[in-house]
């Protein structure tokens, strides 16, 4: 016997049903019943542990999306582990995703977190960085639970000290499924939402734009700044270098003038003794 509470199954009183076990669900009732025993994503939720492989992905991935977002003037909200609320019918408190980085088109200002109720829609890019204890999280719950909030592209990267990374991902066609997201010919997936590849660089996931630009981590982009410093303080020594010969050039030319026009001057003069003699 199995005891149904009111509202599940499309009925305003609880019922009980004792002719079938399993009983046969809509799909739109399963569903229901998935989000309403979905776990939130809390600070003590284990699958929330991330190691260093999986924070600095995450991060990195998403300064360079801020970054980009800045630059183009793009209007991004993007955000890094930032709790995601939103409510579900029968359900007394707000559900709460945290994906690992999300983008939202949206105004950018800060916040403790992104009430989809405040926002009007669930952010259309999410991207999941799947650590050893977030697999089934990640890959199982997560993608259904997206699915049902309408998200148009999840992408999940798993890094990997040992081994090659990975990329996959699902995203919405425009018949609405919500399918498997097939990579191109180099492995890179490209994103609508965000007008980027998503391309697997060792450990780190990157962004890429059409013209081949790596959008570069918080750490790439100091590390190419201190190279080009250098680069240019090694021009600038080149120069001085090249500016110290031509001048010492000029002036060894000077000199070799002024000798020349010495021996004239005596040359003349030896002359002119002669012809006195």
């Amino acid at each position: 016997m199995r005891v149904w509470p009111a509202g599940v199954l499309g009925k305003d009183e609880a019922v009980i049903d004792t002719a079938t076990w399993p009983p046969r669900l809509t799909q739109e009732q399963a569903d229901f019943l998935f989000m309403m025993f979905l776990e939130d994503d809390t600070k003590d939720a284990p699958w929330m542990v991330m190691g260093d492989l999986q924070f600095w992905s995450a991060s990195g991935f998403a300064h360079s999306l801020r970054t980009y977002a800045h630059e183009q003037g793009l209007p991004w909200f993007v955000a890094s582990m930032l709790p995601i609320q939103f409510e579900w019918p029968d359900v007394a408190r707000k559900k709460v995703l945290s994906p690992d980085t999300f983008v939202a088109f949206v105004p950018e200002h800060p916040r403790s977190c992104y009430d989809v109720e405040v926002e009007g829609s669930f952010p259309p890019f999410v991207l999941e960085v799947v650590s050893p204890n977030s697999t089934t999280r990640d890959q199982v719950e997560k993608r259904r639970a997206y699915n049902m909030m309408a998200v148009r592209e999840y992408a999940l990267f798993t890094p990997r000290d040992a081994g090659p990374s990975t990329l996959e991902g699902y995203r919405r066609a425009a018949s609405g499924a919500f399918g498997r997201w097939a990579p191109d010919a180099q492995g890179r997936l490209w994103s609508d939402v965000l007008g980027l590849f998503l391309v697997v660089q060792g450990r780190l996931l990157q962004a890429q734009t059409p013209g081949g630009r790596l959008l570069l981590t918080p750490e790439q982009a100091e590390f190419a700044r201190q190279r080009a410093e250098t680069e240019r303080q090694r021009a600038e020594a080149e120069r001085l270098r090249a500016e110290a010969e031509r001048q010492r050039s000029e002036a060894d030319l000077r000199r070799a003038e002024e000798e020349i026009e010495r021996l004239r001057r005596e040359l003349e003069r030896y002359r002119e003794d002669g012809a006195n003699e």
